[in-house]
């Protein structure tokens, strides 16, 4: 269940108060003055009608709206996700690299050891053998 946000509890409010409002409104179209005559009330009722479909244009911009923010939040989330992903398979291949550099400078190294190994040994073969 999703929590609502302060402005979609406060549209949701303003829309009962309005539903309210409508059905507290006597929808009387015309009404006896004092003295007998009748008045036309039409033009209350036209506005009444007016202020409720702005109340509902009004809500229904604002979930759209919102749903569109929502959409470009994620779709930005997204490309910055894939641009981490990214950057993080760059990194990995470096270390890889790396690793491969170092992999062959100690094959080298471990080389150039049993070398001077073997050259350390033969001139003790030969230092003991001039003894």
């Amino acid at each position: 269940m999703n929590s609502r946000t302060t402005k979609e509890t406060a549209i949701i409010c303003l829309a009962a108060v309005a539903a309210i409002a409508l059905l507290a409104i006597p929808f009387e179209v015309s009404s006896r003055t004092a003295d007998g005559a009748t008045t036309n009330n039409s033009g209350y009722l036209f506005w009444v009608v007016v202020a409720g479909v702005a109340a509902l244009w009004i809500t229904l911009s604002y979930r759209y709206l919102t749903a569109k923010k929502r959409a470009q939040i994620e779709l930005t989330g997204s490309e910055q996700y894939r641009k981490l992903a990214d950057e993080y398979r760059r990194l990995a291949d470096m270390v890889i690299t790396s690793q491969e550099h170092i992999d062959l400078k100690l094959g080298e190294f471990s080389a150039q050891l049993d070398y001077l190994r073997e050259q350390s040994e033969s001139l003790h073969r030969i230092l003991k053998d001039v003894e």
